[in-house]
């Protein structure tokens, strides 16, 4: 089960995780993003959690994470509506990226609930055509973050819900038989 949690009372966990998916990797283990930022956990039966990641919106905070790159400083998004941006998903080693969909699916339900028109976030190319897969775009030219000691390209990538619009049932035309 994918739950919020709270930043304050959790950043030891999150922390924890981040340290254990990135390793030495990653410059900044915390940063100015998670404070703003909502944060989910998924949890197994047990209680115990399985994995973390966070989400900004772009309806409460100025800019994503993404458009903080150096390289992507002229990256727009797609849309004026409410677009989401995920980002430091971790999750427990070995679980063979099964909590890692877990979590995207919680995701997927906290945006629908919202109304998101947009999620948005980056990969590496050995996931891009996993995340093609699942109907993800590329939205601007692979880069090199400024946050990872990793110097391997980076492609922001996106996802639009589409809304079926219900047609309102109509009312039916009398019908005339003749014989």
């Amino acid at each position: 089960m994918v739950r919020e949690i709270e930043f304050r009372s959790n950043q030891k966990l999150i922390e924890k995780f981040r340290r254990a998916s990135y390793g030495e990797t990653i410059t900044h283990v915390l940063d100015e993003f998670d404070e703003p930022a909502h944060h989910f956990a998924l949890f197994d039966k047990k209680g115990s959690v399985l994995g973390v990641t966070r989400v900004l919106r772009s309806d409460e905070v100025r800019q994503f994470e993404m458009m903080r790159e150096s390289q992507l400083k002229d990256l727009v998004l797609p849309s004026a509506k409410l677009s989401l941006e995920l980002s430091r998903a971790c999750t427990v080693k070995g679980s063979a990226g099964v909590h890692l969909l877990s979590l995207c699916m919680g995701i997927n339900e906290y945006a629908v609930k919202n109304e998101a028109e947009y999620l948005i976030t980056k990969t590496g190319k050995h996931l891009l055509s996993l995340y093609q897969h699942f109907g993800f775009t590329t939205f601007g030219p692979p880069f090199v973050s400024d946050f990872f000691e990793d110097k391997r390209p980076i492609y922001p990538i996106m996802y639009r819900w589409t809304t079926v619009k219900r047609e309102e049932p109509q009312e039916a035309e009398e019908e005339v038989l003749v014989w």
